[in-house]
């Protein structure tokens, strides 16, 4: 129950990034005049094109990878999902090498670098065709500062959170060197929490105001992760160059509640004790090769990436529950196992004409095999005994075939960039005799337009059709027991979403925009509570295709600068949402708002501080909803030896807000809060070490395949 509606929260909390869309791809700088470009690249921290923008980052900046993010226009942090003007699912890349993290282990390798190593993000609202059609969140591309002499550099970090109800330490590092023809990197993170508690309340309001149920728990969530990657990058000659790179990952989870219900129906009184605990750890491992073969130095190259990963998860639960009103007691276990195997080959030519058009084309072909088990037994008898009806296992198997084609050109005051995908896609399960066999096209354009030489006047259009495929968790109908009153299970049906994808930008003076848009989803996945059949008291989370949500927006990004001391970055969304969710059904609409802004202030003797606040009204997801928040965030920062040694000092939610859901069912309404350590007021303290041997060094990555397929086996089961 007090899980169900976290999960349900949590669900709701990913709606912002289903609501909006692009709101700062723009359209570009003249590149012919040379006085013009270095202009720009001196007095603009954003340089705007019709495809993406680029914000330069300058050295002196004093900020980790994480909070050059958070301040970049359009890209907003929900949690642990880094999303572009809403769109949730992002890919990042650093050197065109995409890191294949998720959640707390892609926030803290990301936050192993500093604005000493970057020299610029690149902001991709629309993937083009050369990446799979569900890459819908776009794609973040870091560029790192480039040095071609043989040396060496890297960072230490540390940082410490802690509340009266949590503790934890987020060491990182990385490090890069080149020697001749050889470069080679590695680089690690890791998150150790030893406690996070924190309490949970839920209340139901029945429809006929007679019947009541109430709830509380005490939950201690400790967890810890790691990473670690390593990798080589050699130059056969001038032309040709090959890489390789090994990476491990680890992560567990041990949460433990303590809960009270209190149930009175039909003039029966129902009150229970119960003890749960789950444990959920995940082991995975990944490979990539990469070759490339250069032609000209125009940008004409051939390129070859095959990539495999393999993730091993368990989840041992454990529930003991004690029924106070007639003296009886019941405990109850299940263990999930599941074992994912992606391989992937993407094979792609590009070539680069006079004139500035480029043509790229290639083919990628995506093999994955999903093993899960999962066994549900009673404690009957001092001996375990299996429930067959909950247990479950399945074999899942999906073969993807794609092939794409893109053309990018300028022509006179137009960029015009066209792209075309297409993909065939057989998935079987034979447990639950599922056979699919589906192919579909994802074209995309963008149009950009500069209304004046100096292009301090442009507009950007855009058309994007993509793909949404069902995380591989939702898939599975095992079910897993939250509470004595509620459970999750998935859906085995369920289809992908379509979504259509309009939006135009204008942009003034290279960093003001204004966009208008909408996003058109058909058979959106959501999360769904429903009331179980046999027993109307206890819900249920499960999942659903929408058949019909529109999103209608409204974005604008400005930043301000108050002489040399302050800066100011607004961004303002405004959504109006339209969803039906059965084709009978009329459409319930809702008016959204969220606000971002980020004031950073350059004081005397090397310090800085950051003034972060970020608001939404209540979201909608389904029957379900997240009322409204209000955030503020403070950070004070200092340098000291040559820049070397950078510490910081913040609060986090100050005003200790916490997390509160509805979920509105027949027969009644649930309503709960939830306050964690981690996520209420929360002091955090941080040390980074930079250390080099000569100036910054290329840190270039080797490139993989298989990104946007892994991001939906990322969730924890």
């Amino acid at each position: 129950m007090m899980t169900h509606n976290l999960i349900i929260g949590f669900v709701v909390c990913v709606l912002p990034c289903n609501a909006q869309t692009d709101s700062t791809n723009m359209t570009t700088l003249n590149k012919e005049p040379i006085q013009l470009k270095e202009v720009v690249v001196k007095s603009q921290s954003i340089i705007s094109k019709a495809d993406k923008f680029i914000k330069i980052i300058s050295i002196n900046e004093n900020k980790n990878g994480e909070e050059l993010l958070r301040q970049t226009p359009s890209i907003a942090l929900n949690g642990k999902d880094i999303t572009i003007n809403g769109s949730s699912g992002a890919k990042v890349f650093i050197n065109d090498r995409e890191i294949r993290l998720s959640g707390d282990n892609l926030i803290s390798y990301i936050r192993s670098l500093s604005s000493k190593d970057i020299e610029s993000i690149e902001v991709f609202p629309v993937a083009g065709a050369s990446y799979d059609a569900d890459a819908r969140g776009g794609i973040i591309k870091i560029k790192l500062r480039h040095k071609h002499t043989d040396d060496y550099q890297g960072s230490i970090a540390v940082k410490g959170m802690a509340s009266d109800k949590s503790f934890a330490m987020r060491p990182s590092y990385s490090y890069n060197m080149h020697q001749h023809k050889l470069d080679f990197y590695t680089f690690g993170s890791g998150s150790w929490t030893t406690s996070d508690r924190g309490s949970i309340l839920g209340t139901r309001y029945y429809r006929d105001n007679i019947n009541h149920y109430s709830s509380f728990g005490d939950v201690n969530t400790p967890a810890n992760n790691q990473n670690i990657s390593a990798g080589m990058f050699y130059e056969i000659d001038s032309l040709r160059t090959i890489g390789a790179e090994l990476g491990y990952f680890h992560d567990y989870t041990d949460m433990n509640t303590n809960s009270c219900s209190y149930l009175t129906y039909n003039n029966d009184i129902q009150n229970s004790n119960a003890q749960y605990s789950q444990r959920m750890k995940f082991n995975m491992l990944s490979g990539s090769l990469n070759y490339q073969r250069k032609f000209d130095n125009n940008g004409s190259m051939f390129k070859i990436m095959v990539d495999y990963v393999k993730k091993k998860s368990v989840n041992h639960n454990l529930y003991n529950l004690m029924l106070l009103w007639n003296n009886r007691d019941s405990t109850y276990r299940s263990n999930l196992s599941s074992t994912y195997n992606i391989a992937s080959t993407d094979v792609s030519y590009k070539k680069v004409l006079t004139g500035g058009t480029a043509l790229l084309t290639g083919i990628k072909f995506t093999t994955t095999q999903m093993i899960n088990d999962n066994s549900y037994q009673s404690f009957v008898d001092n001996q375990w005994k299996d429930i067959l009806d909950y247990n479950y296992s399945s074999r899942y198997n999906e073969h993807i075939f794609a092939a794409y084609a893109e053309i990018n050109t300028e022509i006179k005051q137009w960029q015009i960039i066209a792209g075309l995908r297409a993909e065939n896609t057989k998935t079987t399960n034979k447990n639950v005799n599922m056979k699919k066999d589906y192919s579909n096209i994802y074209p995309h354009v963008i149009l950009g337009y500069s209304f004046d030489e100096m292009k301090r006047w442009m507009i950007s259009m855009r058309y994007a059709r993509q793909i949404e495929r069902p995380a591989f968790d939702a898939l599975n109908p095992n079910r897993i027991e939250l509470s004595q009153y509620s459970y999750q299970i998935g859906n085995p049906d369920l289809k992908p979403s379509y979504i259509n994808r309009i939006s135009a930008t204008l942009i003034h003076d290279y960093k003001y925009t204004l966009t208008i848009g909408c996003d058109l989803y058909t058979d959106l996945i959501r999360e769904f509570a429903k009331q179980d059949s046999k027993d109307q008291n206890v819900s249920y989370i499960t999942y659903e295709n929408h058949n019909r949500e529109n999103h209608w927006f409204i974005n604008i990004n400005a930043p301000f600068q108050f002489g040399k001391f302050i800066d100011l970055n607004t961004n303002l969304t405004m959504v109006r949402q339209c969803i039906q969710m059965t084709a009978k059904d009329n459409y319930s609409n809702h008016n959204l708002v969220f606000i971002n802004c980020v004031a950073n202030m350059h004081l005397p003797y090397k310090y800085d501080a950051e003034i972060e606040y970020d608001m939404h009204n209540r979201l909608y997801s389904g029957n379900s909803s997240i009322k409204s928040s209000n955030s503020i965030n403070f950070k004070l920062k200092k340098t000291f030896a040559k820049d070397k040694i950078l510490l910081a000092a913040g609060i986090d939610n100050i005003l200790n807000e916490s997390a509160r859901y509805q979920s509105e069912l027949s027969e009644y309404s649930i309503k709960s809060r939830n306050l964690m350590g981690s996520t209420g007021r929360l002091i955090s303290l941080s040390l980074t070490y930079n250390f080099n041997k000569g100036s910054k060094i290329i840190s270039r990555r080797v490139e993989n395949s298989s990104s946007e397929d892994r991001a939906r086996m990322s969730k924890k089961l």
